[in-house]
């Protein structure tokens, strides 16, 4: 019965315009805009309680907490890397991503071909962050998935 409730609450959520292009889905119903006000307000960076800045947010098996990769590594915040960090600098082109290291090239071509259009990059990383003016430690990112947009926030 718990699957035909759900099924009947994802109806009338759609119906309401949830998912749509103007009324994107919260992931675990964080709220972009709250969160950030808070952050401002109390004087403090975001930190994501869905995806912790430490080891078990690496991954798991070779990036586990416990694995030699992942032994010695120091989250740090962009203005602890360099003094004047920029989100998007002068526009962004698919020679912009470097794979480097990380495993998931299937991600980094679907980024890469967002900077194609710039309409379609500008509704998946909305233009309007920075580091400089408000800097909260919290950015914004919308995906389509399942068939609805859906909002994502990280720090």
């Amino acid at each position: 019965m718990t699957s035909r409730a759900d099924r009947l609450a994802r109806q009338q959520q759609r119906e309401q315009g949830f998912g749509s292009n103007t009324q994107a889905v919260k992931f675990s119903g964080q709220d972009y805009e709250a969160l950030r006000k808070e952050c401002l307000r109390s004087r403090s960076l975001f930190e994501d309680q869905c995806f912790p800045a430490g080891s078990r947010s690496l991954g798991y098996q070779e990036l586990g907490p416990y694995s030699a990769k992942t032994r010695g590594v120091v989250w740090k915040r962009p203005k602890e890397l360099c003094p004047d960090p920029k989100f998007i600098d002068g526009g962004a082109t698919r020679t912009d991503i470097c794979q480097g290291v990380l495993g998931d090239c299937w991600l980094l071509a679907a980024i890469a071909s967002l900077t194609l259009d710039q309409r379609i990059l500008a509704r998946v990383v909305p233009p309007d962050q920075t580091f400089a003016e408000d800097y909260a430690g919290i950015f914004h990112f919308q995906f389509w998935q399942f068939g609805e947009w859906l909002e994502v926030v990280g720090g």
